[in-house]
């Protein structure tokens, strides 16, 4: 969705990683944002000299007179979710729920679904 090509990526110095499926439509959509940040802070310099030497997608020679290389080490550093959570009072309805049995009653339902479906289809048809 970025529009960056996988063979384009390391000449840019984005790392790919062919393994890699998102799974999630957020971080599908953050990955690209940041990919599209970057690229449009990116300044390619033409590899030769002259007016052959300049492809398609390098910057043009006016905007690269008097610039500074970047030195930081993360160029877009990525969000890290906040995961310390703050400690609150236990509610009532938390205090009488008992997650162990809440577990349990699913279990034995879903080991017994079948044999309740059969039945439920048995006594339809016998009417």
């Amino acid at each position: 969705e970025a529009k960056i090509s996988p063979k384009l990526a390391p000449t840019i110095g984005i790392a790919v990683d062919h393994r890699r499926r998102n799974k999630c439509v957020e971080s599908l959509q953050a990955n690209v944002s940041r990919l599209k940040l970057y690229k449009s802070k990116l300044l390619i310099f033409p590899k030769k000299s002259g007016k052959k030497g300049v492809k398609k997608g390098d910057t043009p020679k006016s905007e690269l007179q008097n610039v500074a290389q970047n030195t930081l080490k993360e160029i877009i550093p990525v969000e890290r979710p906040q995961l310390r959570v703050k400690a609150r009072a236990i509610t009532s309805d938390e205090k009488e729920a008992s997650a162990f049995k809440t577990l349990k009653k699913q279990r034995t339902n879903l080991k017994y679904d079948g044999a309740k479906r059969k039945k439920a289809a048995e006594g339809k048809e016998e009417k």
